[in-house]
């Protein structure tokens, strides 16, 4: 193992060296922050991650915020990881509304609006349907999907294109496959999951891309941060997935190893970047408004929870 790992080591920092000089337009940042200097490069990525244009502390009922997403103007949903309530939180008044109820304790990971029907998601597949949300006529009822806690399902979004809802597994990707990540398709017409997933990211492709499209100036510590020094495997687990509205591209967020990576609509790899661990402490749920600015929620852990804003930048 300690060759092996020795292997990887010398070919991402010998990659590295080489790319210095290349003019490539995409790079990685270094998972932490550094005193060393790294090469000023362009890039096409729309998102400053590094500098947030606010920041929403929540309070206690929000500390572990596990998923969010728009809901009316300048409010979103938001649900915690153990109570069976939705939460509204209002950005431009930093104000949240008492929790609705919808079911019980339980461990919610996801959460999406469709049109004023929201849908929840736990970790062990299940999805919560709310009608009539925030009103006398609510009405809560849950199915049941072949996807269990073994999957560890975290990410949820709605996927206006199809008319379906996407869930990302966190572990376990189904059907015996080995070195991917999957998600799955929920058809809202018919009310039902896709036993096949509908992407499937390999391991091995985003180890390639770091490989091909860096250009930092990695030490060590930086390199191994990408990898399980156990299994010598990318940690990359998603805990969330959203569909950004101007690109249409799927944004996946990973808490384990602090990663986001870029999809296109054939499941091609476009970007991957680091999430500073200085900044992101447990980054949980991620959503878009329609021109494009994105939030993404951030579990307290010993702290208070918040939510990130960060402004939209079309690439020129």
């Amino acid at each position: 193992m300690k060759v092996q790992w020795f292997i990887i080591i010398t070919l991402l920092l010998s990659c590295t060296s080489r790319n210095l000089s290349s003019s490539q337009s995409d790079s990685i940042p270094p998972a932490k922050q550094t005193s060393q200097e790294v090469a000023s490069t362009e890039s096409s990525f729309p998102y400053d991650l590094s500098h947030p244009s606010e920041k929403f502390k929540q309070p206690r009922e929000l500390t572990e915020i596990s998923g969010i997403d728009i809901y009316r103007k300048s409010k979103l949903v938001c649900v915690n990881d153990e109570q069976g309530k939705v939460y509204i939180y209002d950005v431009k008044k930093s104000e949240l509304k008492q929790g609705v109820d919808f079911g019980k304790k339980g461990d919610y990971e996801g959460i999406t609006n469709v049109n004023d029907t929201i849908y929840v998601l736990s970790s062990n597949g299940n999805l919560h349907q709310i009608t009539g949300f925030d009103s006398k006529d609510q009405k809560a009822h849950q199915y049941k999907t072949p996807l269990n806690e073994s999957n560890d399902t975290e990410g949820l979004c709605y996927d206006p294109k199809y008319q379906r809802l996407l869930i990302a597994c966190k572990k376990d990707p189904g059907k015996e496959m080995k070195g991917v990540r999957t998600i799955y398709s929920f058809d809202l017409k018919h009310m039902q999951l896709n036993p096949d997933p509908v992407y499937v990211i390999r391991l091995e492709a985003l180890k390639n891309f770091l490989l091909e499209h860096d250009k930092q100036k990695l030490i060590v510590q930086d390199v191994q941060s990408f990898f399980d020094p156990q299994k010598g495997d990318l940690t990359f687990q998603p805990s969330e997935v959203a569909i950004h509205p101007v690109t249409d591209e799927i944004y996946i967020i990973s808490t384990v190893g602090k990663l986001m990576v870029v999809l296109n609509r054939k499941g091609e790899i476009l970007y991957i970047r680091s999430l500073n661990p200085e900044i992101f402490k447990q980054p949980e749920g991620l959503c878009f408004t329609e021109n494009g600015d994105m939030y993404i929620s951030d579990e307290g852990r010993n702290g208070k929870g918040n939510i990130l804003y960060f402004q939209y930048t079309a690439a020129k």
